[in-house]
């Protein structure tokens, strides 16, 4: 079934950026865009949807009013460029709350635990990558065995296979679980993975991991050593 949605930004740039980022997940349906909040209030009296993706700093009316003055509203996600909403934001419990320029990647998040919530499901921990021009991929948790910094890109090693993303090794290691261990600047490694640790190495399958000086006694200490 298809998550009927519509979008509210008074930028008409922001606005048709986000529609074209949505026209790319496939079970969203966009049933309308709005650039001016009260309309969207008023439309939003008369007809029912199940996702509202809004701006917040908007004249008029902001988007946390806006969400406060309707008896039932949608299930919402927050875009901003201006992460000092966020706090205010939560008394509304929103699906997420995106920083914007919005990243393809957080909106497919996004759009993942409105699936999860409307089913009622609890879905094991896992990451969405991106790969080539619109091609993206959800990978479990433990299904990673390392993750490896490759210039300007990141390489996901799987059980079963290799992913490249252009992302860096921090802002995948944000999105991560306690599960993963940094043991040398350029490598994260499952610690559910590990096979053996000799000093300045990590074993993790058929790979050989360097453990670095500066991070040794971390590694240690998170595998129990």
């Amino acid at each position: 079934m298809k998550i009927k949605t519509i979008i509210l930004d008074d930028n008409p740039e922001h606005l048709s950026y986000l529609e074209n980022l949505l026209s790319g997940i496939e079970e969203v349906e966009l049933i309308h865009k709005f650039i001016n909040p009260t309309k969207t209030k008023e439309w939003l009296q008369k007809n029912k949807v199940d996702l509202l993706i809004t701006d917040i700093e908007m004249s008029h009316l902001n988007g946390l009013e806006l969400i406060d003055q309707l008896e039932k509203p949608p299930q919402v996600i927050f875009a901003s460029s201006y992460p000092s909403y966020a706090a205010k934001s939560f008394k509304f419990e929103p699906l997420h709350y995106l920083i914007k320029p919005i990243n393809e990647i957080d909106l497919q998040i996004a759009i993942e635990r409105f699936n999860n919530k409307i089913g009622g499901s609890v879905t094991e921990e896992y990451i969405i990558i991106k790969e080539g021009h619109s091609l993206f991929h959800k990978i479990n948790h433990s299904d990673i065995l390392f993750i490896e910094a490759d210039n300007d890109y990141i390489k996901v090693i799987c059980k079963d296979k290799e992913h490249r993303t252009h992302c860096t090794l921090k802002e995948i290691e944000n999105r991560l679980s306690a599960n993963f261990i940094k043991t040398h600047r350029s490598y994260l490694v499952n610690r559910t993975q590990i096979d053996k640790l000799n000093g300045t190495f990590l074993l993790v399958k058929n790979y050989t991991i360097p453990v670095s000086r500066a991070y040794k006694q971390d590694v240690y200490n998170k595998i129990g050593i």
